[in-house]
């Protein structure tokens, strides 16, 4: 048969040849100049060698990928293709489906017909002996032949670096690395430069954003802070400041990380940043739908952090290892999230115009980049490194017998989780003035001066979270809420009979040629001293009078939240129901029962406690 009979051509044909027993060339596969073949035998004796690819490959690495919840796997391979050799690696679940010749050797590398799986075998029939590595694709202490390491994007350090450990991060983490002093005096340097972040503002932010610098490296925290205020008070500059104690390149131009993002990506992230700082810049809700986007977003995040519990996932059949967030998450914008429940997991700093002193902020930017920050905290980290268990341990009794010191018994209003976060920023802050102590970069009068201001900078945030946690509760929020419907003749509450309430002009109504007339949508009747509220008119009232700050939950929670703070002046224990059953105009209705006078009284105190 003629060329021109070929049906394919293009494809390299099988060359025969005769069986050679003192030959060394009865291995299935072979290879033959750059290309792969394989060896068919005949009964007769003879055998064909049938061309498989135009290039070859070869496994060298066998790589476990252990990010400290699983581990997977990948092959590094090496390829020559028309005498170019080239390098890289493929995920197992790839390999065996050759996808990735053509990604990775571009398209003059060519798998004949029929011959996809034969390429595999005699990719790994030809490798021979493979060397076996461990990759850590994650940052934070692990342990390592006995020892605690740091892993940072430059390897691994303890008290020295570690030179055996490999890590391998994804490009949003590549600037998070750390070193080592060369000398106790440059120590005692760098860690000064980094003290010095409390002269760039007050210490109400300064000294919570740094005592969480070096909390961070302890892992397992249950909150997140948020840096807010108005454009122009430098606050992503300030957040920057913390974040480069992980690595010099991490300015204000180049955080690792920002609400731009989608949520799988910053969860992931803030998987892989373990046992760090990750700042997360630029909350800025917009209208037009971004606006609830953006919310949701914010609410998976630290509501994942503070609960310390990922999604989870599944590949194929098998269901996947959580990745909860494991990093202290410092976030940055000119709104703070909203729901009552979703900002008892945050610190919220608010920085003020004016208040950062830009002589100061100047000279610590450029230690940033000089990488003197980063440099203390690789100081910081051999100084844990041999102790790194017991200190954990110490932090954990130290922040249970600080929560009722550094909130005062007189402040009744703060969420239970409050105390516990300012108990943890000020149990890291003593471990690390110790360590500032040991290595003589501070006195016994600097340590305990600097332990004094941490405490009234933490009492003084606790008053400040109070008010904003009072003012953001939806049971004070709902009533607030009625309160301005009813002033500005949104909403009104008439009789039980639907006729005038006594002093008409407190509950929505006005006079209009000698008769008062009800503005607005009705929400209640008045009864007495007591108010019976229509459920979902009032809801729905609240929510529109609540604006951007909305009601964050259901009809149905927040009546069980009137009925916990004590504003509901009966329910139904017969029927087990929050509300009652009362004849109004006529009609039997279900209705919530609360007192005028409460809700008058609750937003007075409503309007004291706004920030």
């Amino acid at each position: 048969m003629g060329a021109e009979d070929d049906p394919d051509p293009g494809r390299r044909r099988p060359t025969e040849s005769a069986a050679r027993p003192s030959c060394p060339t009865t291995e299935l596969y072979q290879q033959r100049g750059n290309e792969m073949v394989r060896r068919e035998d005949f009964g007769t004796g003879r055998s064909k060698l049938i061309p498989l690819a135009n290039f070859s490959a070869r496994i060298v690495r066998d790589l476990i990928l252990d990010d400290g919840a699983e581990t997977s796997r990948a092959f590094g391979l090496e390829a020559e293709l028309g005498g170019e050799k080239l390098a890289f690696l493929v995920p197992v679940a790839e390999f065996g489906r050759m996808g990735w010749v053509l990604q990775k050797l571009g398209p003059r590398a060519i798998l004949y017909p029929g011959q996809q799986q034969h390429a595999r075998a005699a990719i790994q029939y030809l490798s021979g002996a493979i060397r076996q590595e461990r990759l850590y694709t994650h940052l934070g202490w692990r342990k390592h032949g006995g020892d605690w390491v740091y892993l940072h994007a430059g390897g691994a350090i303890a008290t020295k670096a570690v030179a055996d450990v490999q890590v391998q991060l994804p490009a949003s983490l590549q600037h998070f690395q750390t070193r080592l002093p060369t000398d106790n005096d440059e120590a005692k340097k760098v860690v000064r430069s980094s003290l010095d972040l409390l002269s760039v503002a007050p210490d109400r932010i300064g000294l919570p954003l740094l005592a969480a610098v070096y909390l961070a490296p302890f892992g397992a925290v249950e909150f997140s802070l948020f840096l807010t205020g108005r454009s122009g008070v430098f606050k992503s500059a300030l957040a920057a400041l913390s974040q480069q104690h992980f690595g010099a390149a991490m300015d204000a131009s180049h955080l690792p990380a920002n609400f731009a993002s989608t949520a799988n990506a910053l969860e992931e992230l803030a998987f892989l940043a373990k046992d760090t700082l990750l700042v997360v810049d630029d909350f800025v809700p917009t209208a037009g739908g971004g606006d609830s986007v953006l919310e949701a977003l914010a609410e998976r995040l630290f509501r994942a952090a503070g609960n310390r519990q990922g999604r989870g996932r599944m590949s194929g059949l098998r269901l996947r290892a959580c990745h909860p967030p494991r990093a202290l998450l410092l976030a940055t914008g000119e709104q703070v999230p909203r729901g009552h429940s979703l900002r008892a997991r945050l610190l919220i700093l608010e920085l003020r115009a004016g208040e950062v002193d830009r002589a100061s902020l100047t000279r610590c930017q450029l230690a940033g980049a000089e990488g003197q920050l980063a440099m203390a905290m690789g100081a910081y980290l051999a100084w844990i490194a041999p102790d790194y268990e017991s200190l954990q341990d110490r932090l954990r009794r130290r922040s249970r017998q600080l929560r009722g010191e550094i909130v005062p018994a007189s402040m009744t209003s703060v969420h239970a989780r409050l105390p516990e976060i300012l108990a943890e920023l000020h149990g890291g802050w003593e471990i690390w003035l110790e360590f500032a102590h040991d290595i003589g970069a501070i006195n016994r009068t600097e340590q305990a001066d600097l332990e004094r201001r941490s405490r009234q900078a933490l009492k003084e945030v606790a008053a400040i979270q109070s008010s904003s946690h009072q003012a953001s509760d939806p049971a004070r929020l709902f009533v607030s809420s009625l309160r301005g419907a009813l002033l500005s003749g949104q909403a009104h509450v008439a009789g039980r009979r639907g006729e005038t309430p006594e002093f008409p002009e407190r509950w929505g109504w006005r006079r209009s040629h000698r008769a008062w007339v009800p503005q607005g949508v009705r929400i209640g009747w008045l009864a007495g001293s007591e108010i019976l509220l229509d459920p979902a008119a009032s809801y729905q009232v609240a929510q529109q009078m609540a604006g951007a700050g909305h009601l964050s939950v259901s009809a149905h929670t927040l009546s069980r939240r009137l009925h916990q703070q004590g504003l509901l002046a009966s329910v139904d224990t017969g029927r087990g129901m929050l509300l009652v059953r009362r004849i109004l105009e006529g009609s039997s209705r279900k209705v919530l029962h609360v007192k005028a006078r409460d809700l008058q009284t609750l937003e007075a105190e409503f309007a004291q406690n706004l920030p």
